[in-house]
Parts: structure tokens; C-alpha cells; sequence
């Protein structure tokens, strides 16, 4: 009986190891002009090989469009989507995480939404800048 209960304990204990792998502390995703930025922020990072960041326009299908590779545990990262939008157009995105460890096992993220919108204003200043270089 003594033997059963430690290898019970043992498993437990290997596979809340396992589960803790990557702790992803937050994930937030926003709007700056006419682009997105994502940055989170990470606990242990053992085992982890990438983050895949991923965008979806309807929430459902999701596309990889970058990979961040990890530096180390407790760190915060942050990743642009510079996806061009056209002169007034209004655009929702949707991202997330793909945390992918060293035996190809993955995790994902919650998913966070932007709304993304073309600045016309800001468009027609850089117009005029150029002018008068």
C-alpha cells in the first residue's frame, strides 16, 4: 500500500510539472494608429520552444503571422501587426498565442480582439511631409 500511494503522489506531481510548463501571466492586444500591438508576459518558461502569434478576421480560423522566440522565464514580450489597411476601412482582428514546447505539444492563449481603423489625417500628414523634404 505505501508503494502505490508514492507512485500515485509521483504522478501527480510530474504531471502538475508538466501542465506548468509555460505560465503565461497576461495577453493583451490593442489598437495604436492603424496597426496592432500584442504584448504579454510570462512566468517559467521550461520547455517552451515559440510563441506563434496568430490572427483570425473572423475569430475561427486562425493564421500564424509571426513567431517570438522565448528568452527566458519571467519575461515580457510584445509583437506588432503592421498589416496594411485600406484609406478608410474599418477592420476587426482577432489574436492569440500559440505557445509551442520542445516536443511539439501546444497551448493556446485567450483570444483578444482589436478594432483597427485607417487615419486618414494621419495619412495625408506624412503626404505633406514628404513634399517638402
Amino acid at each position: 500500500m505505501y508503494k502505490r500511494i508514492t507512485l500515485i503522489f509521483f504522478a501527480i506531481a510530474a504531471a502538475g510539472i508538466a501542465i506548468a510548463g509555460t505560465e503565461l501571466i497576461s495577453f493583451d492586444a490593442y489598437a495604436v494608429i492603424d496597426h496592432a500591438r500584442l504584448e504579454w508576459a510570462t512566468g517559467p518558461e521550461d520547455n517552451l520552444r515559440s510563441f506563434v502569434v496568430e490572427r483570425s478576421q473572423d475569430g475561427q480560423v486562425f493564421m500564424a503571422i509571426g513567431q517570438v522566440v522565448p528568452t527566458g522565464s519571467f519575461s515580457h514580450y510584445q509583437f506588432v501587426d503592421s498589416s496594411p489597411l485600406d484609406a478608410d476601412m474599418e477592420r476587426t482582428f482577432y489574436y492569440r498565442l500559440r505557445m509551442v514546447d520542445q516536443d511539439g505539444t501546444a497551448r493556446f492563449s485567450p483570444v483578444e480582439e482589436v478594432s483597427l481603423s485607417f487615419s486618414a489625417v494621419q495619412h495625408t500628414w506624412g503626404s505633406i511631409k514628404a513634399m517638402f523634404r
